[in-house]
């Protein structure tokens, strides 16, 4: 069915910038306001006490990292804090030699419903946006990219923004009840975190026009449809299905990992001809690692390998 922008706080519209792109770089960019879709509430989000963290970090022992979206209290709506932590638990993320791969998710019922426009129409009013130090994007559309897997587990509400962090993740897991909205359109806004360039390229041109441009709620079984989720499964259970895609990821060569990512990414970003060039330069460094060694003398002593990333 479809669903018109809600009303907004009362935030002029005016006063929230398009945050994701050039906020996101340290340059607010005059522009519409970036309302949420769908959500359930008008108003802005509860305050939350000071000094709670909204994002938690749980490290498994398999060399996996969950990151977790924790306002629940708030829809999971993402504010200043929040978006700051987020990507400053992704460049932890991306420095730790003993991490290999990641699983966003979101506590409570709702992954999350979008942006809390009080904190960010606050914040932008009082200077351009200012990503803090160590610090990856992450809705991907400026500064330094990761380059290790992220997986994501979502359920109920994912809106605009949180849609567009989802959207740049490498593996989607949706909970069948997962309800998806990039309607910034109908609320005189625009994407501006990425999803006119990946929604498109995943979705394909009529899918994802139809969505942007009426501001209709899709579903988990049309996400799946469309090649926006890998996997739908039973209502609570996405963490645990993205988990197990987690381990068999990090059990993976990390070199080959990257490799394949570095690759895959260059010919989106820089076209087939340059990432065609760089294959078997690629592939000759590979076969000459440690780790391919280790593998080789895994399949003689018929073992697992154990690879050490060189």
């Amino acid at each position: 069915m479809a669903t018109s922008g809600k009303p907004e706080t009362d935030i002029a519209r005016r006063d929230v910038l398009t945050l994701f792109g050039t906020a996101a770089a340290g340059l607010a960019a005059p522009g519409p306001a970036v309302a949420q879709s769908g959500a359930p509430a008008n108003g802005p989000a509860p305050v939350l006490p000071q000094g709670k963290s909204t994002i938690s970090l749980d490290r498994l022992p398999t060399g996996v990292l969950l990151i977790g979206i924790d306002r629940v209290e708030a829809q999971n709506r993402i504010d200043i804090p929040t978006f700051n932590a987020l990507g400053q638990a992704y460049y932890e993320f991306e420095h730790d030699n003993d991490l290999r791969v990641a699983v966003l998710h979101g506590k409570g019922p709702d992954f999350s419903q979008g942006l809390d426009l009080q904190s960010w129409g606050a914040g932008l009013r009082a200077g351009p946006f200012q990503a803090p130090p160590n610090f990856i994007d992450p809705v991907g559309t400026a500064g330094p990219e990761r380059s290790k897997p992220l997986i994501v587990a979502v359920q109920g509400r994912v809106t605009r923004v949180a849609h567009e962090i989802f959207l740049a993740a490498d593996i989607r897991i949706a909970a069948q009840d997962s309800v998806f909205n990039q309607g910034e359109a109908v609320a005189a806004s625009f994407p501006g975190g990425g999803a006119t360039i990946r929604f498109v390229r995943e979705a394909g041109w009529g899918n994802a026009m139809r969505y942007m441009l009426t501001g209709q709620d899709w579903h988990a079984d049309d996400a799946y449809r469309m090649g926006l989720v890998q996997e739908v499964t039973a209502p609570d259970k996405q963490l645990d299905r993205a988990v197990e895609f987690a381990r068999q990821v990090a059990a993976a060569a990390p070199l080959g990992v990257h490799a394949l990512l570095v690759s895959a990414r260059r010919a989106l970003s820089e076209g087939e001809r340059l990432a065609l060039a760089t294959l078997q330069p690629e592939f000759a460094r590979l076969l000459r690692s440690e780790d391919r060694q280790e593998y080789l003398r895994s399949l003689r002593e018929n073992r697992a390998p154990v690879y050490v990333g060189r």
